[in-house]
């Protein structure tokens, strides 16, 4: 799960010269830019940032998200079908009187219609009225129906009958019968599951809703359903993860990266166990014990990073020589490996898709009975993995969705954009339920020297934790990147760091629920602090 390593010293020419032309990493059809009229403090600034990072909601062509703008009704129900994760794509039905099949909110108005999530705004015509602006009963009534139409029957009918005039008793809005009638059982049912909520002086069901009202009330919509979503936690147990053994009953999955493919010459190969970082540790029985007492799945990482991947993916008889290794290793039952995680990477050329595929086929029919997780990086650049038949053949697809790592646009390794447009492009071609979303502890510095001169690195774990709490380091969190950010001075010159904390780690565990994945992956587990294994307590 290195990535290359530092992907900064090896990312692909071409990438570089991508990336280059703008002079920063906008190449990228994503939002990496902050809104210039939204700023810390602001009490929506992390709904904002977290729904444009999805793609939910968009700023303006001036940089400017504009929070105090008005919705239409037919602008808040895209959101809500699209929240919803609804395709519009999909042929539509009938639509209110008024919604002419070539208006362009015509699908999205026509789904919520289909649900009767709308009903409530219909006049005595059936008609919308999509451009009129819509106001915070409505919202809370639309947003109300369409939470309360995932309950069972028993619990609406109990609802309607009761359970609203019991919210409304509670709440006690000295304006709450400003609602029209039909409103109310939906709107104090979206205050009840918290979607809304009014102020000492009321509800305000007839204000008009801003864009930043939008943005909390989405947020919270994606949050309560996204709240039982459970989610698979695979750990890296690699390098330096002793400290972290106790933290396995923690995970579904473990997997073990002691091994590495080597190959040397053309028509030989092998599974090795014994050199570099990835080797078989002395003590390995303890790891393994944790995971077996955990009733984890023990997976064995093969890793593999070298130029030649692609002279290997061609050579039938190296091949063949790996994978009886493999499977010796695999099936000594000292071990008691469930499955295999190959890490292969690097491939850059199309033609190296099929080979690899292949490959991959010939290790799978080898071991039958284990299963099979391969870890892809974006397709961005690294083109020589088809995503379709991988995630086809495959249990598990883990996406490594980390080092875009640009040093001359200072973008630091995950962004949550970046993250996110990694999700949906590979959600086009692997199945959801066995899509992983990788996660790598690490952090980015520059350092200004006082003559002008920039260095990068990528500091320890324990050597960034020790800086937060320095005097004379300020942090928060980075927006849109919801990365740590830290400046400080010393006598080396200025310092620039983003960092993967607990933070920006429930962020993307919030986006993995969102796209219901199969779960994420940890890498590596030695680097993941305290804090962070609260998060999967």
């Amino acid at each position: 799960m290195t990535l290359l390593s530092l992907i900064q010293k090896t990312i692909p020419a071409a990438a570089l010269l991508l990336l280059a032309a703008t002079g920063s990493a906008l190449a990228y059809d994503v939002s990496l830019k902050p809104f210039t009229d939204v700023s810390n403090g602001d009490w929506f600034q992390e709904e904002v940032y977290s729904l444009s990072a999805i793609g939910l909601i968009d700023g303006y062509p001036d940089a400017t998200f504009q929070p105090d703008g008005m919705l239409t009704r037919e602008a808040f129900l895209k959101l809500l079908v699209q929240s919803k994760r609804l395709d519009p794509a999909v042929p539509p039905g009938d639509a209110p009187a008024d919604v002419e099949p070539l208006r362009w909110s015509y699908p999205y108005i026509a789904a919520a219609y289909e649900r009767k999530w709308i009903d409530v705004l219909l006049d005595s015509r059936r008609a919308l009225d999509p451009q009129r602006t819509i106001t915070r009963g409505e919202v809370a009534a639309v947003a109300g129906r369409a939470l309360l139409d995932a309950q069972p029957q028993e619990a609406r009918e109990r609802w309607m009958s009761q359970g609203w005039q019991e919210e409304r008793e509670r709440r006690k809005y000295t304006d709450g019968d400003t609602m029209g009638e039909g409103l109310r059982p939906y709107a104090y049912y979206a205050v009840n599951r918290g979607i809304m909520e009014g102020d000492e002086t009321g509800f305000h069901p007839q204000q008009p809703l801003t864009r930043k009202e939008a943005a909390a009330i989405f947020y919270r919509l994606i949050d309560a359903e996204t709240a039982g979503a459970k989610l698979e936690h695979t750990g890296f147990y690699a390098i330096r993860s002793y400290p972290a053994i106790g933290r396995i009953p923690l995970l579904s999955q473990v997997t073990f990266g002691w091994s590495h493919l080597e190959y040397p010459s053309p028509g030989t190969a092998r599974l090795n166990t014994e050199k570099t970082e990835y080797r078989i540790p002395s003590g390995w029985e303890e790891a393994l014990g944790a995971a077996g007492s955990a009733k984890a799945g023990k997976e064995l990482m093969v890793y593999y990073g070298d130029k030649n991947l692609k002279d290997f993916l061609k050579d039938e008889g190296a091949q063949n020589a790996f994978i009886d290794s493999l499977k010796a290793v695999l099936t000594d039952k000292k071990y008691g490996f469930s499955g295999v995680c190959m890490d292969l990477e690097g491939l850059l050329e199309p033609a190296s898709a099929a080979d690899y595929v292949q490959f991959l086929h010939s290790v799978k029919k080898s071991i039958p009975d284990y299963k099979l997780t391969v870890a892809v990086q974006p397709d961005y650049y690294y083109k020589g993995y088809d995503l379709k038949e991988i995630g086809g053949l495959a249990d598990t697809v883990i996406l490594m969705a980390y080092n875009f790592t640009h040093d001359e646009s200072r973008l630091p390794s995950a962004p949550l954009p970046l993250v996110n447009d990694s999700v949906k492009r590979a959600l086009a071609l692997v199945p959801k339920e066995k899509l992983v979303l990788g996660i790598s502890k690490q952090a980015n510095q520059w350092v200004t020297a006082p003559d002008g001169g920039t260095d990068s690195f990528n500091p320890e774990i324990a050597e960034v934790e020790k800086r937060l709490g320095a005097p004379g380091v300020s942090q928060s969190m980075s927006y849109p990147y919801f990365l740590k950010r830290m400046v400080f001075q010393d006598e080396r010159g200025s310092h620039e760091m983003y960092y993967e904390d607990t933070e920006s780690i429930q962020k993307k565990l919030w986006l993995a629920k969102y796209y219901g994945l199969k779960g994420v992956s940890l890498w590596y587990m030695g680097n993941y602090t305290d804090s962070d294994w609260k998060l999967f307590e």
